[in-house]
């Protein structure tokens, strides 16, 4: 009996990293398309913290229910600089969460991001790629 619960016990510990994993990777696709798009830093650790919200950990602020919590998503979305932000979302692992955004605007341009989350001494990361279109139409390249 012991043998089959430790079984058990490692499944659904090594199910949940999977899961982590995979929220971090789709966290890392909603920030690259961010930068993809054209939008800045900020925009792209804000939109990249939305996503990552079901392995961040329990909710410091605004205390409330669930349907406060979905309301305020979309304002944090839009609030304007890092101190707004705090004050109308905040999860208990965000600050643990790092978001590294790169793009590379050579001729196959590309954005990129890459996501980790170090807690309790484990390490989870996602990335992610994708082609950036934004600066065929957002800038002028002078020709």
């Amino acid at each position: 009996m012991g043998v089959i619960v430790a079984a058990f016990m490692v499944a659904f510990r090594y199910s949940r990293m999977v899961a982590a994993k995979t929220v971090l990777e789709h966290a890392a696709s909603r920030a690259a398309r961010a930068k993809a798009v054209g939008f800045n830093r900020f925009m792209c650790e804000k939109t990249a913290r939305a996503a990552a919200i079901p392995v961040s950990g329990r909710r410091l602020w605004p205390e409330g229910d669930i349907y406060d919590e979905v309301s305020k998503i979309p304002i944090y979305l839009e609030s304007e600089n890092a101190s707004r932000a705090h004050g109308v979302l905040e999860y208990e692992l965000w600050h643990k969460l790092k978001t590294f955004v790169n793009s590379d605007l050579g001729l196959s341009p590309e954005a990129s991001a890459k996501i980790t989350l170090e807690d309790d001494g484990r390490r989870l990361s996602g990335d992610a790629k994708i082609e950036s279109h934004y600066p065929l139409y957002m800038f002028d390249g002078g020709e």
